[in-house]
């Protein structure tokens, strides 16, 4: 995007802290637009010479205490920007003019671009200030030779935001083509050593089943045939996650945007699975199985006063820990907490905005032999109301059965 001085603008980006828009300086001649696809090697050592972004703070701080000597300027920090999407951000250095960062990032990318950004910035109470951009041309990294330098800090006039304001950086594009270990995928051999950047090792046995809905009742989607006269056997998710709780013995872990205890998992099978979740887990800690809850914490569901706020989004988050504050299952209320090196105002902003997603049951199983072995149900459906669901997909004829008091659409404007 383009504006009226003919420099590149980023705007709408929630990665800037709250800034509407970036200009980049303008570079004399025209850049060849590239499809980088692969890996980018990146190193910020340090800048030097900065400029003090907090002069206003300084003076205002000089104003109440005329004893004052402690330092005030900038905070940098600097993030890393391939066509206009953020891949990489350092920490911020407090009142630093030459901040020394040494921070690593290896960055996978497949983004057409003509620059990769550096953008340095001042973090400030709200939001942060930019302080200037170094932009490398993809064309010079793009044979995967070594960038290497220090270079001047520019502002949005593509001139120095300091005489002397310098970002000592180093860059190198890896294309996927000389990447090795992208080729073989997942499989056997001795020089395999798994996926990269992955915190978990490659293991062999085990086994992954892919589900279709909360629930597919027998014979309601269409027979597939498999090799050898084999027939693909549908799972049932919510059944299979009922099931595999109601046999555990040693630990039961659930992680969830929402865990409603009221919910049932299982609606069109024997009486013996005819229960709620909070029933299932309270019966299964105590014969003496750890049961650990990890739920989002809304932060608009609160008590105040006395007076209980269900919270815009209705997870019933305070309402589970409530029910279980006086039994074995231990709940923790979990905030999404922005990194303490952000600003006051981008802390808030991640806290009241985004929330954690992750989806998981995990829990012991039988693995034979009397031994037992781990079973993970991840993504896809929270443990709540609203989720129940097959592949009929009924709006309205099963809320007196199936979705009897389980009838969720919270809407906001």
């Amino acid at each position: 995007m383009i504006d009226s001085s003919n420099h590149l603008v980023y705007a709408h980006s929630d990665s800037f802290n709250g800034q509407n828009m970036q200009i980049v300086p303008s570079t004399k001649g025209s850049l060849k637009v590239l499809l980088l696809h692969g890996n980018l090697d990146i190193w910020i050592y340090s800048a030097k010479n900065l400029p003090n972004m907090d002069m206003f703070h300084k003076t205002l701080g000089g104003m109440f205490n005329s004893q004052m000597n402690t330092k005030i300027t900038s905070d940098p920090y600097v993030t890393i920007a391939v066509a206009g999407a953020v891949v990489g951000r350092t920490f911020v250095i407090s009142n630093s003019e030459d901040p020394v960062w040494q921070q690593h990032f290896y960055v996978p990318v497949a983004h057409s671009a003509a620059e990769v950004h550096f953008f340095v910035k001042d973090s400030d109470v709200v939001g942060s200030e930019l302080i200037g951009t170094v932009a490398i041309p993809v064309e010079q990294i793009y044979s995967g030779g070594k960038v290497e330098g220090t270079y001047p800090v520019l502002n949005g006039s593509g001139k120095p935001c300091k005489p002397g304001a310098t970002l000592t950086l180093s860059i190198q594009y890896t294309p996927m083509e000389r990447l090795s270990f992208y080729h073989r995928g997942v499989g056997e051999g001795p020089d395999y050593n798994g996926v990269p950047g992955t915190y978990f090792p490659l293991r062999k046995g085990g086994k992954v089943t892919l589900y279709q809905d909360a629930h597919v009742p027998d014979g309601c989607l269409p027979h597939l045939g498999l090799d050898r006269g084999m027939s693909y056997v549908h799972g049932k998710c919510w059944y299979d996650i009922c099931n595999a709780i109601s046999q555990a013995q040693r630990l039961i872990y659930i992680t969830g945007w929402s865990v409603w205890h009221k919910v049932k998992l299982v609606r069109d099978a024997s009486p013996a699975l005819d229960c709620t979740l909070g029933e299932l887990l309270r019966s299964k800690s105590q014969e003496g199985v750890r049961v650990l809850l990890l739920v989002w914490d809304d932060p608009t569901s609160r008590s105040i006063l006395g007076y209980k706020m269900d919270g815009v989004m209705q997870t019933h988050d305070e309402e589970t820990r409530r029910v279980f504050k006086h039994s074995s299952v231990k709940v923790l209320l979990c905030p999404r907490i922005a990194g303490k090196r952000h600003s006051w105002a981008k802390q808030k902003e991640v806290g009241t905005i985004y929330t954690h997603h992750q989806k998981t049951v995990i829990v012991d199983a039988d693995a034979g032999y009397n031994r037992r072995k781990i079973i993970a149900f991840v993504g896809g459906l929270d443990l709540c109301d609203g989720r129940y669901d097959n592949p009929h997909h009924p709006l309205f004829r099963t809320l007196q059965t199936l979705h009897k008091d389980d009838y969720h659409n919270p809407t906001f404007t």
